[in-house]
């Protein structure tokens, strides 16, 4: 798969936000999203996400991984093992890292 193959199919993953309006669902042909409710973590698609992001529409939420004891703990992890520890770092979350 080349880069842009992986980006797109990263875009389909589902992640939460936070919202700062209320709205219903939305019917989209991959299917419908929402309801959007103010401050209510809401799953919905990365590209949703991002296009909301961009808009000032809302907040995403980190992941677990990026809480800051887990990663003390893999950092601690990486210190102890003879060789690299596996990266948390999905392709999902570097994407979002750019926007």
């Amino acid at each position: 798969m080349d880069p842009s193959e992986v980006e797109f199919l990263a875009e389909k993953e589902k992640i939460s936000i936070l919202t700062n309006f209320s709205e219903n669902k939305i019917y989209l042909i991959g299917g419908e999203i929402g309801p959007f409710n103010a401050s209510l973590p809401t799953e919905v698609p990365l590209w949703v996400a991002i296009f909301l992001k961009q808009r000032r529409k809302c907040r995403i939420q980190p992941p677990d991984w990026m809480d800051v004891e887990r990663l003390q703990e893999l950092k601690e992890k990486e210190k102890d093992a003879e060789y690299f520890t596996k990266c948390p770092l999905n392709t999902t979350w570097k994407l979002l890292l750019f926007f």
